[in-house]
């Protein structure tokens, strides 16, 4: 070959491989900024940043670089002393690259950041804590963001406190080392692993390193999957710590993280597209956004991310619209959601009526534009809601049939460190409640005592329904039955031995500026100051908050109307400032009272959501909507009369429901819903709550056709027991 050729074969090589290393350092650069601009569109009040770095820098010694005030060998499980630090660096590399901060490009200010960061690097030991997310994910990415705003700064930070900053940073990425900051650690999963992961694009940037960012995209992606394990349930709802529902809290986390590498990468071979994208959209459109009502979370899914101050309140606009950009596809279900977030149209707007019992996690969503309803039972195959890290102290009830029910949002806003965490929402207690505080997240919650629980549905309608079964020596079995206008609430064979009185909670909400409406017999009264009154069968309805309560077969209702006051240490300990801030709030709480060791007790209420006024309360009682045709301890079954639906909750094999329309019994415990069609077919929907069966035959009996028919259902299996299925009935 003549040395000419091989010297043109060179160069082309040559000039590839320059273009493809440019072409690099475009997409570094691009990742960099996107992270830089990030953080300065976080910034909505220049004025107070400044005077963060002012009271920073007024603690901080100039010549050492360590802040006074903290203590850098601190390394307690909880809010170790030192971590307010890298927040404090942090703020001041954003004030320094941000031009239109008074701190941009100042000298003082460049110093500073050069001698904390240098002070916080060669401490001996470096700081770390008992909990190992401070230095798996807050130490590193902190630190990373730091280094990011610099180089976007008037000038660069110091080369040598540069590299020792990147070997800290990069201190615990090592597979075989003792830290968790490597995304393929063999603990990581899930949201951890998505946090973990995007902190590797980071640094892949930072240090122009191709195969780094490319496993940071490939491992902040990978938890976009079904799985068994913490994730994304077969059903889309999201698990945390092996068995807790976390569709808040954990689940969001996963949400912004993903969507925020999405952001970065965007446009870049790195980006996150094809089926990872299609199950992410599907995912967050249904499990995240969907149980928020306008702004307000429902609290049923924040585990112990409940006792935290403004929990239920979400702003996720900025990340909507990133969505609109990241996911072209659903940019319009994105933009209905930010407008309904945002306040620009109301909370119902673009909403469509929506049913879904989630079998992999004892939890049900019921929607319609006028009101969003949850309810988190719990069966001996889960855990209840997660307490831990001095978090939701007060929670050992916290998914015992417990019920969200939301109209405006925020009927529940702050109102936690003054509920009675004895009389939850939904739940049927003895009025006791055990204490737990010295414990991590994931461990050592109680769990639930029966594998009954679940529910059917048709996308639309549904029931669920489960067993308490000597769960602190008291049992009882629950339903809800749901429908458009009403949700029907049956309890029965509720026993307790605790010599603990036993109620059943219907809400504890925060009290309308309205006050209440009272109807016993003839008489409607309404009550606006402080009360507390037991009724022995002479309630017919309340009516507070556009809610009506209605107790077809009366019933010893308590109504307490009182001002609270408590602060958030009553149920987080996590040693905040923020815990001591006080809540002052006037509480509405109506019970069911079954009295000190009932046997065998009972209870029947319907919920109607959007009743305005006692006079639309009696303008739908005239409708007589619903039938209630059984609540015993065996079966418990609601008929709707507009819309000719049957439900039933079969507890025990061989129960029989028998009305002069139908007849039906089951050969397995098990929920059914048959519905007669405008066409005179009848269409049934069937699930096995005990996930315990592989068949179900169902022996029916329709009148007006002659014979009675033996239905066998096959049961989904595996990761889909529990799931509805469903056949038309000829």
């Amino acid at each position: 070959m003549k040395p000419i050729f091989l010297a043109f074969l060179f160069t082309l090589a040559a000039s590839f491989f320059n273009n493809v290393e440019a072409q690099s350092d475009v997409v570094f650069h691009t990742i960099l900024q996107r992270v830089h601009q990030e953080q300065i569109d976080e910034v909505k009040d220049v004025k107070q940043l400044d005077q963060q770095v002012k009271d920073n820098l007024s603690d901080l010694n100039l010549e050492t670089g360590k802040y006074e005030s903290l203590d850098y060998t601190d390394h307690k499980r909880i809010n170790p002393s030192w971590v307010p630090v890298l927040e404090k660096i942090r703020t001041m590399t954003l004030a320094y690259s941000h031009v239109k901060s008074g701190y941009y490009g100042d000298k003082k200010v460049w110093e500073a950041i050069n001698k904390s960061l240098n002070y916080f690097t060669s401490h001996k030991p470096l700081p770390y804590c008992d909990n190992w997310y401070q230095q798996g994910i807050t130490r590193p990415q902190s630190l990373a963001l730091s280094l990011i705003n610099m180089k976007f700064a008037a000038l660069p930070l110091d080369s040598l406190v540069e590299k020792k900053t990147i070997a800290v940073i990069c201190k615990d990425t090592a597979i075989t080392s003792n830290g968790r900051n490597n995304p393929m650690h063999k603990f990581n999963f899930g949201a951890n692993k998505t946090q973990i992961a995007m902190g590797w694009i980071f640094m892949g940037a930072l240090s122009g390193n191709e195969k780094m960012v490319e496993l940071g995209a490939k491992e902040a992606y990978l938890p976009i999957q079904y799985t068994t394990g913490e994730g994304i349930q077969y059903d889309l709802s999201y698990d945390m710590h092996y068995g807790y529902l976390y569709n808040g809290g954990y689940g969001t986390e996963f949400m912004t993280c993903v969507t925020k590498s999405a952001a970065y990468t965007l446009g870049t071979k790195y980006a996150l597209q094809g089926e990872k994208l299609d199950l992410f959209r599907k995912f967050i459109l249904e499990s995240i956004f969907g149980v928020i009502r306008g702004q307000w979370m429902d609290w049923n899914v924040l585990g112990r991310g409940i006792s935290r101050i403004g929990a239920t309140q979400k702003d996720y606009s900025s990340y909507l619209e990133r969505l609109e950009k990241i996911d072209p596809q659903g940019k319009e279900q994105y933009s209905n959601i930010r407008k309904r977030m945002k306040g620009e149209k109301p909370a119902s707007f673009n909403l469509k009526p929506f049913h879904k019992h989630y079998w992999n996690t004892d939890y049900t969503v019921h929607s319609r534009p006028s009101y969003f309803m949850s309810i988190h039972a719990v069966s001996n195959r889960k855990y209840s809601q997660e307490i831990g890290n001095l978090e939701n102290m007060k929670g050992f009830w916290g998914s015992e049939g417990t019920l969200n029910l939301q109209l405006k949002g925020n009927e529940y806003h702050n109102i936690f460190p003054l509920w009675n965490w004895a009389k939850l929402p939904g739940t049927t207690l003895p009025d006791t409640l055990p204490i737990i505080k010295d414990k991590a997240p994931g461990v050592g919650d109680r769990r639930g005592t029966h594998p009954f629980s679940g529910g059917v549905s048709d996308g639309r309608y549904g029931v669920t329904a489960y067993i308490m079964n000597n769960d602190l020596q008291t049992s009882a079995k629950k339903s809800w039955f749901m429908f458009d206008d009403e949700i029907v609430c049956l309890g029965a064979g509720i026993t307790s031995t605790l010599p603990n009185r036993v109620s059943t909670t219907l809400n504890q909400a925060i009290l309308s500026e309205n006050g209440l409406t009272l109807s016993t017999g003839s008489r409607v009264v309404p009550y606006k100051k402080d009360l507390h009154l037991t009724f022995n069968d002479q309630v017919d309805w309340v009516l507070h908050d556009h809610v009506g309560y209605l107790f077809p077969q009366k019933g010893k209702v308590y109504l307490s109307v009182e001002k609270r006051v408590s602060d958030w240490s009553e149920i987080s300990m996590g040693g905040e400032e923020a815990n001591k801030k006080i809540e002052d709030k006037s509480v509405f709480q109506l019970s069911l009272q079954h009295g000190i060791r009932p046997e065998n007790g009972k209870y029947v209420y319907i919920l109607l959501p959007g009743i305005e006024s006692p006079t639309a309360m009696k303008q739908y009682l005239k409708k007589k909507n619903v039938i209630i045709k059984s609540n015993t301890e065996n079966l418990q079954a609601v008929y709707h009369h507009g819309l000719k639906l049957w439900q039933m909750v079969f507890y025990v094999d061989g129960a029989q429901f028998d009305d002069e329309q139908v007849k039906i019994s089951t050969d397995v415990p098990a929920v059914l819903m048959l519905r007669k069609s405008q066409t005179g077919k009848y269409q049934l929907h069937a699930a096995d709550p005990s996930h315990l069966h592989k068949t179900l035959n169902v022996k029916i009996k329709i009148k007006g056709l002659a014979d009675t028919k033996m239905i066998t259902l096959v049961l989904p299996q595996k990761e889909y027991a529990g799931q509805t299925v469903s056949t038309i009935v000829n």
